[in-house]
């Protein structure tokens, strides 16, 4: 399974799906994560210092996108847009994000928050020495367990996280082919 090529046709589709799914949020996630890190341990010289604040950051920057994306793609689906009232509709479609994040997100993220990468920075810390590239290497290894579990929440509840329960992949690739928000709204709204 490891060469993309080989994969089933639909298997090849998932993967794509999640790829583009997720690595946007990744790559915030990770400057942030390596930033916040290195920032903490040179203001305080403590990996445990630098652990938390690399664990939070991270959060921040990958959360950010997945918020942003989840109100645009829900106010713009037909579930929402039948809600009368600019306010309402703005609301139902924050509500629906937040839900489809703890849905996707949830058992992942406490795991990961409270356990998993804390841990994983901490150890790649001691063992490599206070540095970006130790905690590049803790964060990447968190980073597997967290999606593991993550992509499972993702499958196991497409309904009530995608916005109209439809898969997105269609969306995606309307919106990597246009480039515009206007496109991806329109994508995600069909």
């Amino acid at each position: 399974m490891s060469d993309p090529a080989r994969l089933p046709r639909t298997h090849r589709g998932r993967v794509a799906q999640w790829v583009a799914r997720y690595l946007p949020l990744e790559v915030l996630g990770t400057i942030a994560a390596v930033a916040g890190s290195w920032a903490a341990y040179e203001a305080s010289g403590s990996i445990v210092v630098a652990a938390v604040a690399g664990t939070v950051a991270e959060t921040v920057g990958y959360y950010a996108l997945v918020v942003v994306r989840g109100i645009r793609g829900h106010l713009a689906s037909a579930r929402v847009r039948r809600v009368d009232g600019r306010g309402r509709r703005a609301g139902f479609a924050i509500a629906l994000t937040l839900r489809g994040m703890l849905a996707e997100f949830g058992p992942a993220e406490v795991l990961d928050t409270f356990i998993t990468r804390p841990a994983l920075l901490i150890a790649a810390a001691s063992w490599l020495g206070p540095s970006p590239t130790s905690w590049l290497v803790g964060k990447l290894a968190a980073d597997a367990v967290f999606y593991v579990i993550a992509i499972a929440s993702f499958e196991l509840g497409r309904r009530i996280i995608l916005p109209d329960g439809r898969a997105d992949a269609a969306a995606t690739r309307r919106t990597r082919t246009s480039g515009s928000a206007a496109a991806e709204l329109e994508a995600v709204a069909r």
